[in-house]
């Protein structure tokens, strides 16, 4: 590069900027792209090392460096580092408490019949195993993608549960929110799939428990209108393994495993490969920007044809957006990582819910 052009950017880009992104890698051109200044850089012997020097010298500056390849280049883009305001944590704690109200409460009118039927001495049996079961499911799923994301130095918030007024299972789930940008493939995977790890080591135990604790009863003992759900692939071998049903009899699920039955259901969900779902993110790390925006219009198909209409339109916002991607989008994924991708995979399927087996008795 002349040192013209040098002299020029240096009234676009701070010149410690400039410095630093040219001692990392040697900058062989310069172009503006809607206001913003882009790097065009040669490859260093080792890029993860070069961008991880980079970010580090930037962070005091208020800037983040974002490689990508553009073509047959490698490319740097620089985004102003977020600020947010500090946590309030109250919120967190208030939420939480609510959602274990509404859990409760649900669990408690899931019970009421189980106790018509003497088959409990009093709702609370049921209600607090389904309100620990459901929150416990939620939260470390949550709680998997929080401590990953410090370990990966993402800044991430707790876990926001969100209740709802006791309908269905009385909450929406729980969410929590990124604050900063992954830093490479191999952090987008980490955090992305830690969640539903963390999840499905809990519902799995609590599903066993569930069924464990459930009621075979004679067919024609259960109330008329009862709703059988369909079961998912794990669920189904669950029960085969751990309850025996002799002919003519039925199965009544106790709320907790039916905690599990749920946690099995938003596994399966977070795990399509859709936007900026788990599954998403996923499918980013793995295949990068082009393949992952094709990947997550099959995922919204999927999702419609086993009978999620409404999540599948849900969905397709997701996937009609691009998916930003980490800040170094051009390090590989390890090979051990590809690996755990294929045991994701395993989830999703063993979780699979076809939503056209619901029927009424």
């Amino acid at each position: 590069m002349d040192r013209l052009s040098e002299e020029m950017w240096k009234f676009i880009v701070p010149d410690e900027v400039f410095k630093s992104i040219n001692q990392e890698f040697w900058v062989e051109n310069l172009s503006i792209e809607r206001g913003s200044p882009i790097f065009y850089v040669k490859a260093p012997t080792d890029i993860t090392h070069s961008i991880a020097s980079l970010r580090f010298k930037l962070k005091d500056l208020g800037y983040l460096p974002c490689l990508s390849k553009r073509g047959d280049r490698l490319a740097i883009t620089l985004a102003h580092k977020p600020k947010h305001k500090p946590e309030r944590r109250i919120w967190n704690l208030l939420l939480f408490l609510t959602t274990v109200c509404t859990t409760l409460w649900v669990g408690y009118q899931m019970s009421l019949d189980l106790v018509r039927m003497d088959l409990m001495a009093s709702p609370l049996q049921g209600a607090i195993p389904f309100s620990v079961g459901i929150t416990a499911i939620l939260g470390f799923h949550e709680l998997g993608h929080k401590l990953m994301a410090d370990r990966r130095g993402v800044e991430a918030t707790l876990p926001y549960f969100i209740p709802e007024p006791g309908l269905f299972i009385g909450t929406f789930g729980a969410v929590i929110k990124m604050k900063s940008p992954s830093l490479d493939r191999n952090s987008l995977f980490d955090v992305a799939s830690m969640g539903p790890v963390a999840g499905f080591l809990v519902l799995v135990p609590a599903t066993i428990l569930g069924l464990l604790w459930s009621y075979t009863v004679p067919i024609e003992a259960i109330p008329e209108g009862t709703f059988v759900l369909p079961a998912p692939i794990l669920f189904e071998l669950l029960q085969r393994f751990i309850v025996s049903v002799p002919e003519g009899y039925s199965l009544l699920t106790h709320p907790l495993a039916f905690a599990g039955w749920v946690g099995m259901l938003v596994t399966m969900l977070n795990l399509m490969p859709v936007g900026m779902l788990d599954g998403g993110h996923i499918s980013r790390a793995l295949l990068g920007g082009d393949l992952h925006r094709v990947v997550s219009f099959i995922g919204v198909i999927a999702t419609f044809m086993i009978g999620f209409w409404m999540m599948a339109v849900f969905m397709l916002f997701f996937a009609m957006s691009p998916h930003s991607g980490p800040l170094d989008d051009v390090s590989p994924l390890t090979p051990k990582r590809k690996l755990i991708s294929l045991f994701l995979g395993s989830m999703l399927i063993l979780c699979l819910t076809p939503l056209w087996g619901a029927h009424m008795l």
